[in-house]
């Protein structure tokens, strides 16, 4: 049984810092060859391929790194923007000396049934993405099968067992059930029910599909945390 940990996926991390007490826009622009149009947007954007970050530079100094998976893409990021600058001449502080701070992570999470569940599905469901196993065991496909199309990909069929498959949720039900001054829901206008946490103080954006959204936790052990208090919320659901 894959872990809360395996089946999270952070898929941005958002970074602020300092690198220097004034930058020259202008002439960064120029040296690295970065998008600079002051009309539009008051920074420089540097960007790096691997790992694919875009950073952005102030004239204060400051630097805004987002685009990363975690937080050693941030820091290597900052650490080849800082090279790069003083390879061209731009005077930066030491790499010692900058500290960052991660402003906002977002992941994804997906809920499935307990490995104990006994229940059946009621009728087929093209929508849900398994793999029938050679011995005739059901799992949930993985992002990866399923973005690459693997031909073995189905759908539930009435009858199958849903134990460990990915579980759907009744939002208009969930709205009843979740505190009403922390939920918002309205279908006409977004698909998904957001659900703002006191603590761990994050925001859960939960689709129908079962799977989650989960933004504005600075580290990834209150975004598993906030996991784990929304199954526990859930858990009730399971059998109404």
């Amino acid at each position: 049984m894959l872990s809360d940990e395996e089946r999270l996926t952070v898929v941005n991390v958002v970074a602020s810092t300092r690198v220097a007490e004034e930058l020259d826009l202008p002439d960064i622009a120029i040296q690295l060859n970065c998008e600079y149009e002051p009309e539009q947007f008051p920074g420089v954007v540097y960007r790096v391929v691997d790992p694919k970050l875009a950073i952005l530079m102030f004239r204060s100094g400051r630097a805004v790194c987002t685009g990363g998976k975690n937080e050693d893409n941030i820091h290597t990021g900052i650490k080849r923007m800082t090279e790069d600058l003083r390879a061209a001449g731009i005077e930066t502080w030491d790499l010692k000396d900058v500290e960052i701070e991660v402003q906002n992570m977002v992941a994804t999470y997906s809920l499935y049934y307990p490995e104990d569940y006994d229940q059946l599905a009621e009728r087929d469901d093209i929508n849900c993405k398994i793999i029938e196993e050679e011995d005739g065991s059901l799992r949930a496909a993985t992002d990866k099968e399923t973005k690459e199309e693997d031909p073995r990909i189905r759908g539930v069929k009435a009858g199958e067992p849903l134990a460990a498959l990915p579980r759907k949720l009744n939002l208009n039900n969930l709205t009843f059930h979740l505190p009403f001054d922390k939920v918002e829901y309205e279908p006409e206008q977004f698909p998904g029910l957001i659900y703002r946490l006191d603590y761990p103080k994050v925001v859960c954006l939960i689709f129908g599909s079962g799977k989650m959204v989960i933004t504005g936790a600075r580290h990834k052990d209150e975004i598993l945390e906030a996991v784990q208090f929304i199954q526990d919320e859930l858990a009730d659901l399971l059998y109404s």
